[in-house]
Parts: C-alpha cells; structure tokens; sequence
C-alpha cells in the first residue's frame, strides 16, 4: 500500500477510534457480567460485547498490519508527471472528470480525491498529459487518457 505522511496519520486516528471503541465495549461488558446472577453464561449482552470486541481488535490489527506493511511515498516532483495532490481531468470517450490524486489511506469523495491504491490513482500516477491508461473497477476494464494535469 502506497501512502503519504497524511496517510499514516489517518491511519494512526483510525487506531486510536477503535482504541476508544474497545474501551467502551470493555466497559459494557464488565457491566454486562456483573449484572447477570448467572456469571457469563447465557448472558446475551456480555456475548455481544465479546463479539463487538473481537472485531474491533481484528480492525485494528489490519489497520496495524496496513501501517507496518506501507510504503511511505513522497511528491517526486518530476515535471509534467501526475503526482500526489495533482488535479487530473481524464477524458473518456466523449465525457471527462476531474480527480485529486491524494497519498491518504481514505480520499475525501466530496473533494473529487482518489486514493494511489485505488485502480484509477494507481493508473494515472506518474502518467503525463496524452498518456493512454487502463483500469479495472470489479469486472469492467476502462480505458482512458489523461487530458489535462493542474499543478497543485
């Protein structure tokens, strides 16, 4: 996975919110234990807290393991070469769209921002303007051009 300085830190605040999670779960399920005569057995409440909290501790270890297993990139300014934070209008037959190359772990969809993992960030990084690209989105191949790159 390809991520920037600000990539990591989303991933660090997504830690930390899970984090928080399973401190409240740990709390409901503590509750949940004390309040039932029966210990924990056929505690429905303390085994939906123990379900809630193997989740998110599975959550975080992938968050973990994506953060240890990312390589850290930085603008490599290279002119005229599609780079983090360029805005990028990719032609498609006769439609075009603008995008925002970002290094995030999760790209701000209300800003036009896609991820370098996602198929279409991935094709069009490092690309130049002309250039003729390919992506796949599930079971559909696309192909497309870069049209125009606006600097940052």
């Amino acid at each position: 996975m390809l991520l920037d300085i600000e990539g990591l830190k989303q991933i660090d605040e997504l830690i930390r919110e899970e984090s928080l999670k399973l401190k409240q779960i740990q709390k409901t399920k503590a509750e949940a234990f004390q309040n039932d005569t029966n210990s924990w057995h056929d505690n429905s409440s303390y085994d939906m807290a123990m379900e809630r909290e193997n989740q998110v501790y599975d959550e975080m270890d992938r968050l973990s393991k994506i953060k240890t297993e990312a390589q850290i990139v930085a603008p490599h300014n290279i002119k005229g070469k599609i780079d983090i934070g360029d805005k990028v209008l990719i032609s498609i037959d006769d439609d075009s769209f603008m995008v925002i190359l970002t290094g995030k772990f999760l790209a701000n969809k209300d800003r036009d921002e896609i991820t370098l993992n996602s198929p279409l960030g991935n094709a069009i990084y490092k690309k130049s303007v002309g250039d003729e690209i390919k992506y796949k989105v599930g079971n559909i191949l696309y192909k497309a051009k870069i049209a125009q790159i606006c600097s940052r």
